[in-house]
């Protein structure tokens, strides 16, 4: 495969030391190589930095030509949008690849998500499908994902495309969030995005702040989509889509659709069926 441009590789963490290792050895070894990684620590209380520095070491003598940025804060951010902020203004890449530190991928991952912008130049979003894993690496977790069924919609396309981003946003992100994680996703880091306001904006979502950040983006390009599940990830019991309740998580998803339709030209019948959609969910949700 030809390459497009270079990849910046973002890795956001806070206490999860134990993955580090095992996870940036997958970004290293795609197909499609990344030329940039940045490592951000939001002052961890574990041994992070420690093992940080001491793959650092190891991976300049295996990639010499590596380009290696590292930022480690002094005081705990308490959200991860103020990472993703430090770490696109860090990246010098034309794409830019956030990899949650708690995931993992199949090593063909970016070769297949790169394969968007090769197709369609104009694709500012491109992902792949998902499998979830939990802490020990189970694939069944039916339990687990009881909490996230209803936040995130499990219906995603079979096969794979690429349209324009106000066509995904009327069709598809108006009505559910059809993006597990952030890990999923290759986004291009074009000069028409103002990253920190969208970012600062995120921010003010507990859960549904990536949600916000893709609807955004989407206003400057397409998306494509590829239905192989070539991302892992992970599931956390103590997840924060887990502790919310049912009115919280309402309260974004409605927050977020209505900000998405007051940006498009919707016609009636598209306002009626959201209109119903949210009463529906208001009404199962015991919400009124």
């Amino acid at each position: 495969m030809t390459k497009v441009g270079t990849v910046t590789a973002i890795l956001p963490n806070y206490n999860y030391a134990r993955f580090f290792s095992s996870r940036i050895d997958g970004i290293l070894n795609q197909t499609y190589p990344v030329s940039e990684i940045v490592i951000l620590d939001d002052a961890s209380s574990d041994n992070s930095k420690e093992v940080i520095n001491q793959k650092i070491a190891e991976i300049k003598q295996q990639f010499p030509n590596l380009k290696i940025k590292t930022d480690f804060a002094s005081h705990n951010s308490g959200n991860v949008f103020h990472q993703w902020q430090k770490g696109i203004e860090l990246a010098t890449s034309q794409y830019i690849w956030i990899c949650e530190l708690d995931d993992q991928c199949k090593k063909d991952f970016l070769k297949t998500a790169m394969q968007g912008f090769q197709k369609n130049s104009k694709t500012i979003i491109s992902y792949t499908g998902s499998k979830f894993i939990s802490d020990d690496n189970r694939s069944d977790l039916r339990s687990e994902l009881r909490n996230i069924k209803n936040f995130f919609r499990e219906n995603r396309p079979k096969r794979a495309y690429c349209r324009s981003g106000k066509e995904e946003l009327e069709k598809v992100l108006l009505f559910y969030n059809t993006i597990p994680n952030i890990s999923a996703v290759v986004f291009r880091k074009s000069p028409d995005v103002d990253f920190d306001t969208i970012l600062k904006e995120s921010s003010k979502f507990a859960l549904a702040g990536d949600w916000y950040f893709y609807s955004e983006l989407l206003k400057f390009g397409n998306l494509a989509y590829n239905p192989k599940k070539l991302n892992l990830h992970r599931i956390h019991g103590s997840s924060v889509t887990s502790k919310t309740t049912l009115k919280d998580r309402y309260v974004e998803i409605t927050k977020v659709q209505d900000h998405i339709a007051s940006s498009l030209a919707l016609n009636s019948r598209t306002i009626a069926r959201l209109k119903r959609d949210q009463l529906r969910l208001a009404k199962k949700w015991g919400i009124i």
